[in-house]
């Protein structure tokens, strides 16, 4: 297998140590990371992303800033000061439950990277602030079957939505490992839903959610996500061609990563 493109994983947790857990990214093939906001402090003003983007880091990486304050869900942060600075926001870890905040963020059209829970339900209230905001919406780690169903429909209506899911729950059930992982694997059902999803390009992106230890939930990893990847291409449920789209070409277009390839604020 020839790597024709960057990998690119736009959802993984660097927490503190970006130079360690980015030498993994690397080691695993992987060329760009986009790393979540809850770092300690919790990325949610300029002075912390500007201190997150001094670190040194092995490959390139661009972190998301938070949506609310300590991801506390209860005060948008200045999203006008901290967006040219990062890809988008997300409060990933924790479900956004104020549809308030969701709607206004969605009003400064800048790329919101949703962690829905319960996922269905969430799904379905923040396409119906998409539908009236307008924005551009990421649905996070998609796993259930009712889930690529409701996006499937969001997205004939035309709204700006994309999605991702990870390689464990197009790889196994809840009765084929005994983990916790969040969301949870699901039945049978749910996986030939993603993977259906995957193929109708209904799912834009595969990621890994990777987060280092002491992550007490969690099966994903860098390492994982190539090879899992490509067993869809050994299995005939993507074309190698389409399996690089959601590694490479899609969460490119998604993260408009040309305009940070230009900036000169960063260490690497």
């Amino acid at each position: 297998m020839k790597k024709p493109f960057p990998i690119i994983d736009m959802h993984s947790h660097l927490r503190n140590d970006i130079l360690y857990h980015t030498t993994i990214a690397k080691q695993s093939g992987i060329d760009v990371v986009v790393y979540m906001a809850n770092t300690k402090p919790a990325m949610d003003t300029k002075e912390k992303i500007f201190k997150s983007w001094e670190e040194k880091r092995a490959c390139h990486a661009f972190p998301v800033s938070a949506i609310t304050y300590n991801l506390k869900g209860k005060k948008l942060v200045d999203v006008d000061e901290i967006k040219d600075y990062v890809i988008g926001f997300s409060d990933d870890g924790k479900c956004l439950k104020n549809i308030s905040i969701m709607k206004e963020i969605l009003q400064k059209d800048v790329l919101v990277l949703a962690h829905c829970e319960p996922e269905t339900e969430y799904i379905e209230k923040y396409s119906n602030r998409l539908a009236q905001a307008g924005g551009r919406l990421h649905v996070q780690h998609v796993s259930k079957k009712e889930s690529v169903e409701l996006i499937r429909a969001v997205k004939k209506d035309g709204l700006k939505i994309t999605c991702e899911t990870c390689p464990h729950y197009f790889t196994y059930t809840k009765n084929d490992l005994e983990t916790k992982v969040n969301p949870p694997l699901a039945e049978k059902e749910d996986l030939e839903a993603i993977r259906q999803g995957l193929a109708d390009d209904t799912i834009d992106v595969i990621a890994s959610d990777y987060a280092p230890k002491p992550r007490k939930t969690g099966i994903a990893g860098f390492r994982s996500l190539i090879p899992l990847s490509y067993g869809l291409v050994i299995q005939k449920v993507l074309t190698e061609e389409q399996m690089w789209k959601k590694l490479s070409e899609n969460p490119e277009k998604i993260i408009q990563l040309e305009r940070f390839l230009k900036y000169k604020f960063h260490s690497w």
